[in-house]
């Protein structure tokens, strides 16, 4: 199965203090950029998984159902879709049109305690309760979803705290992301390691899946290691993660998109290469 990552909005409603992605046109994805990217991998393989993203992918849903309704009418069965958001523009509408387009839903939430400071509104107000709104109306929709956390030196202390309330709620799956920093700035909030793996040790009793805790195939670590990641942003250029958006373009999906003969690299490693090289590129 193929992985493509569509940035389908630059647009974003929260200000998060470590953001890598370039938030500052405020640009759309259009259907062409989408259509194109989805046509490319199907021609190389006859199953897809997309994720949409951003920006915040929910200020861009008309072309989340506009995709999956392509997607049926063209390649029925062969694709499953998913949505990274922060959940505050969740409402019971959004939360319908969801399950109904069968999509799988991760949040991204950085803890109670710290999460107002990490993630907040563009104006500076605090965005928690919202995105614990829109996860209580996705419970209440039965929507499962998983949690995606940028662990920092902020929100590395109130973790365990964190997960306890996490599995209260009734959320069945977490996944830590440390922290990928694209500016100089960002290393300040680079968290211990050492500190991060016993908490890990430590979480592993807790009745909740880590994704940092399963084991992984030798020289595999996520897509990347097989070649078969496409992340296309707004405007249709290509990279080969999104943490490394304006860093060695591939090219735009919408360019002699029939001539296109990407050769995608493998990165033999069990590691997040994009983390590795930006920590290299700021002489970490």
């Amino acid at each position: 199965m193929k992985y493509l990552i569509l940035k389908i909005t630059n647009k974003c409603n929260l200000n998060c203090i470590y953001c890598y992605a370039n938030n500052k046109n405020n640009k759309d994805m259009d259907f062409k950029t989408a259509k194109n990217s989805i046509d490319y991998l199907l021609s190389l393989d006859n199953k897809l998984k997309i994720q949409f993203t951003g920006g915040e992918p929910l200020l861009n849903f008309k072309l989340i159902e506009k995709v999956i309704d392509y997607c049926n009418n063209y390649y029925n069965g062969c694709v499953e879709y998913a949505i990274q958001t922060n959940a505050t523009l969740i409402s019971e509408k959004i939360a319908e049109r969801i399950k109904e387009l069968n999509i799988k839903v991760g949040v991204s939430i950085d803890g109670l305690e710290v999460n107002d400071i990490l993630r907040p509104y563009k104006d500076g107000k605090p965005s928690t309760l919202d995105t614990i709104r829109g996860m209580y109306i996705l419970k209440s929709h039965d929507i499962p979803f998983g949690i995606t956390t940028v662990v920092t030196n902020k929100n590395l202390p109130y973790l365990e705290d964190f997960i306890k309330y996490l599995i209260a709620f009734g959320v069945k799956s977490i996944s830590f992301d440390l922290l990928k920093p694209k500016k100089k700035e960002h290393l300040n909030l680079m968290p211990n390691i050492e500190e991060f793996n016993k908490l890990l040790n430590k979480l592993g009793r807790y009745p909740i899946y880590i994704k940092n805790l399963q084991k992984r195939p030798k020289n595999r670590y996520c897509y990347l290691n097989s070649g078969d990641l496409l992340f296309v942003n707004e405007f249709g250029d290509i990279y080969l993660c999104p943490t490394l958006e304006g860093i060695s373009c591939l090219g735009n999906i919408n360019n002699n998109k029939n001539k296109i003969k990407l050769q995608l690299p493998k990165i033999k490693c069990n590691k997040c290469y994009a983390r590795e090289f930006l920590l290299t590129q700021l002489n970490w």
